[in-house]
């Protein structure tokens, strides 16, 4: 058992009276400090979690741990043994994955990203056998690539596929997250009724009908944009910054509109677009800012709101009877994000892995 004496927890009217928390694997007990410490007090926060990652070398977890990273949700590994292997270390942050994505035969994924030719979907028939073949090794949830015909020659799921992938995870209790880089290929998520859309449009800005539909479905969106802004940058060159523009505007317009933002980065180890665990979600934090969000709610996108998208019902909060994935920090980060950045403390399910 730990207990922690006299931290402050963040609320959004800024920071709280100061308390003692107790805590084993879950949060055990919250109560007034027993004697309050000075205004210097550390804060008390539920540990970060990243929306959209892919894994490889254990160390850069271990980088996400330091960064304040107490669970990571891994939209495209393979093999499923990697997985398997981080999963049971006890030094990482808490893996939430998908494995291998769905997609066309024939695509990026599979005939450049060396993803396994059993995640091809070759169509609404072929449908169960995908997902059996996820839920057999060992998803969390269900990951699909969505591609839009129109900009791209890349082989691409049509919607009816689509559908019968959404249709089937959720028969089976699984969630679903898009890949999903244009407006029309947004429009092609909500057709199917996926639950999750990452990424966010750079191409032209959402229409009113589409932020309607957004909103009406309850479509949260990860935007990513810190591998946005990467891939734009290594694509475009001089029109990068205005097509970067326009993804902020997209994210600004959800956000206004009401629509479920939640922080995400698409860390990766790619040569073409790597993007670091942990720190980059620091960026993205900041880059949600700039889009519009208040600091608490560039912080939720990170914690409540994220654990409340995926399902996450035991994370998130600082709430008895929660997960203790817990960060330790000094200052507030409600007056300045760069307080998380090196966290004093990390817990994970109750166990102090940084320092």
């Amino acid at each position: 058992m730990t207990i922690l004496r006299s931290v402050r927890l963040v609320g959004d009217g800024g920071p709280a009276q100061p308390v003692d928390v107790e805590f084993a694997d879950t949060i055990t007990a919250i109560r007034p400090a027993a004697e309050p410490a000075p205004r210097a007090a550390k804060t008390l926060l539920p540990g970060l979690i990243d929306t959209h990652v892919h894994l490889g070398e254990r160390s850069r977890l271990v980088d996400a741990l330091r960064s304040g990273l107490t669970t990571v949700v891994d939209l495209g590994t393979h093999p499923d043994s990697l997985i398997d292997q981080l999963r049971a270390d006890d030094g990482l942050p808490a893996i939430v994955s998908a494995g291998s994505a769905a997609s066309a035969p024939g695509s990026t994924q599979i005939e450049m990203m060396g993803f396994p030719a059993e995640s091809g979907v070759t169509g609404p028939d072929d449908a169960e056998r995908f997902l059996d073949w996820r839920v057999g090794g060992g998803a969390d949830l269900i990951k699909i690539i969505i591609e839009d015909p129109e900009a791209t020659q890349v082989p691409a799921l049509d919607v009816a596929t689509l559908t019968a992938l959404v249709d089937g995870a959720h028969q089976r209790g699984l969630l679903t997250i898009a890949h999903a880089v244009t407006a029309a290929s947004f429009d092609r998520g909500l057709d199917a009724g996926v639950d999750v859309l990452t990424h966010t449009p750079s191409d032209r800005p959402l229409p009113k009908l589409a932020l309607n539909r957004l909103r009406e479905s309850g479509t949260v969106v990860s935007p990513t944009l810190v591998m946005m802004r990467a891939i734009i940058d290594g694509r475009l060159g001089d029109r990068a910054d205005a097509a970067f523009g326009l993804a902020l505007d997209n994210v600004r317009a959800m956000d206004e509109a009401g629509i479920a933002v939640i922080a995400g980065t698409d860390a990766n180890e790619t040569a073409f677009a790597p993007v670091p665990h942990g720190p980059s979600l620091h960026t993205e934090l900041d880059w949600l800012v700039q889009a519009g969000m208040s600091r608490a709610e560039a912080l939720r996108a990170a914690t409540s709101a994220a654990a409340d998208a995926l399902g996450l019902r035991d994370r998130g909060r600082v709430v008895e009877g929660a997960r203790a994935d817990l960060l330790l920090i000094d200052g507030d980060p409600l007056t300045d994000l760069d307080a998380l950045r090196s966290p004093a403390e990390v817990w994970v399910a109750g166990d102090r892995l940084v320092p």
